[in-house]
């Protein structure tokens, strides 16, 4: 079935339809994001918001126009993908030694050195930590607001609450795991 036969059939109201046209374009508009956005996560992501798009947008897709259903894709993806990296250009990632909740020592020695272990088992913990817990982390250590946060990352508030949560729950198995229970003394 061509896409123009398929087209009409979901703006008369058939949304199964839709997804023969998903099928046919998802691994060709995947590798098309993938090749601009040079990340397979967020390829994953925009492919679903540029289907979710179209679909939303099908019902102005000039049929009499000519222009390939395919082609109408790729344009739709290109915008998405700029929109992304324009974001994530904002977004303001922190090192973990550059944190400055991190830095500084204590006034004696033994808190010094104290300190210093501390600092690099956090340190080496942070490193272990996937994104987007460590960088959504080291952005709140580094004194972000959550709503700040959110809009770095493109993301809603709430994802950045979870994140944090989830983030620090990992920050604190792995700092278990590798060094005792430092993680319970200290808050992060």
């Amino acid at each position: 079935m061509d896409d123009q036969r398929i087209i009409r059939q979901v703006r008369e109201g058939d949304s199964e339809a839709y997804a023969l046209l998903v099928r046919k374009y998802h691994q060709d508009i995947l590798g098309f994001i993938h090749r601009i956005v040079r990340d397979a996560h967020l390829a994953e992501d925009i492919g679903q918001e540029v289907f979710l798009d179209a679909y939303k947008a099908l019902p102005r897709f000039d049929l009499d126009r000519g222009a390939p259903f395919g082609a109408w894709l790729r344009v739709l993806a290109r915008n998405r993908c700029v929109s992304a990296l324009r974001r994530r250009g904002r977004t303001k990632l922190v090192a973990v030694e550059d944190a400055p909740c991190l830095a500084g020592d204590g006034p004696g020695p033994d808190e010094r050195l104290i300190h210093r272990e501390e600092h690099e088992a956090l340190a080496a913990s942070l490193a272990k930590l996937e994104e987007p817990f460590r960088s959504t982390i080291l952005m709140s250590l580094n004194g972000e607001l959550l709503a700040d946060i959110a809009c770095h990352c493109g993301v809603p508030t709430a994802t950045v609450k979870t994140r944090l949560f989830r983030g620090r729950e990992k920050l604190r198995r792995l700092l278990t795991a590798s060094f005792g229970g430092i993680c319970n003394e200290r808050p992060f």
